[in-house]
C-alpha cells in the first residue's frame, strides 16, 4: 500500500509542468493591463488528456484568456511582459503588429529544452488578450514547419 502511494505521488510530481513561468506572465498581464482573466471550462481536463496522449507531439498546454476595457495598454507592453516573465532562454520567433482592426499584436517566443520545445504565445487586441504556453516535440514540430508552406524556421533556433 505504501509503495502504491509513493508511486502515485511520484507520478503526480512528474506530471507537474517544470517549464516556463506561465503563471508569472498571467499574473503580470492581469495586474498591469486592467484586463481580467476569463476561465475556460474543462481546460484542466483537456490539459490532463494532453499529458497522457501527446496529440501531434504536444506534451503540455496552458491557456489564459483575458477581457476588459484596456484601451490605454499598448500591445508592445504585452510583448515586454512576456519577454521579462517567460523565463530564461526564450528567444523571439514572431513579433507582429496589425494596424487593422484596432491594432492587434502577436508574440511568439521559443526555447529548446532537450528533445522538447517550449512556445510562449501572447496576443493582444484592445479589449482581449490570450497567453498560451505549449511544450511540443522538436522533431514533430520541425516536420510540420518544413511541410512546405511554413518555411524552415527551426534550424535558426537550435
Amino acid at each position: 500500500m505504501k509503495i502504491r502511494r509513493t508511486i502515485a505521488i511520484a507520478l503526480f510530481f512528474a506530471a507537474l509542468p517544470l517549464y516556463a513561468d506561465f503563471s508569472a506572465v498571467v499574473r503580470e498581464v492581469q495586474s498591469r493591463t486592467g484586463l481580467h482573466r476569463v476561465y475556460v471550462p474543462f481546460l484542466g481536463l483537456a490539459r490532463f488528456a494532453v499529458w497522457i496522449i501527446h496529440p501531434k507531439g504536444v506534451h503540455d498546454i496552458e491557456l489564459a484568456t483575458f477581457e476588459g476595457n484596456s484601451h490605454d495598454t499598448d500591445g508592445r507592453f504585452i510583448g515586454d511582459l512576456l519577454l521579462k516573465n517567460a523565463g530564461p532562454g526564450f528567444r523571439p520567433l514572431v513579433r507582429v503588429q496589425s494596424n487593422k482592426h484596432g491594432g492587434e499584436w502577436t508574440y511568439i517566443y521559443a526555447r529548446p529544452t532537450g528533445e522538447l520545445f517550449e512556445l510562449m504565445i501572447a496576443t493582444y487586441e484592445g479589449r482581449e488578450a490570450t497567453v498560451v504556453h505549449a511544450v511540443v516535440d522538436i522533431e514533430r514540430m520541425q516536420q510540420t514547419m518544413n511541410d512546405g508552406k511554413h518555411g524552415r524556421v527551426m534550424a535558426s533556433l537550435r
